[in-house]
């Protein structure tokens, strides 16, 4: 299989209260492959959770024009990784390719990673695991 990182994906997730239909994009992949970090797309930002500045500018906007895998403005949550097997993540493709709703391009990608990276909620040897220090 190719590259999942860029992958943007919708489908049911087990970690959100209550368990919901979520789009997420495959930001990474550890060295042994064996693990995909993901991050949500959100329909906007939840001042719940993000209730300070420092989080909210770990989300990045992106509005739907040009990017067919959204349906509205929405808030990339560049603030926490979600680790998920990748053997899970291939069958349910396999099973459902239509779980697959796009890709990054190279631009969004690039500013994604850059967030990430820039992330102060995120520890470094995560970051690093994923790949996002050389």
């Amino acid at each position: 299989m190719t590259s999942l990182i860029g992958t943007v994906l919708r489908m049911m997730v087990k970690d959100t209260t209550p368990p919901n239909v979520k789009r997420f994009i495959i930001v990474g992949e550890s060295a042994d492959s064996l693990t995909l970090a993901s991050i949500y797309i959100n329909t906007e930002l939840n001042m719940k959770v993000n209730f300070n500045l420092d989080l909210q500018c770990q989300h990045v906007e992106f509005d739907a024009a040009g990017r067919d895998y959204l349906d509205h403005t929405s808030f990339v949550d560049c603030s926490k990784l979600k680790i998920i097997e990748r053997t899970e993540i291939c069958t349910i493709i396999q099973n459902r390719p239509t779980v697959i709703i796009g890709r990054l391009d190279q631009q969004d990608f690039e500013v994604i990673r850059r967030q990430i990276t820039c992330s102060t909620t995120i520890k470094g040897k995560i970051k690093k695991r994923y790949g996002f220090y050389d």
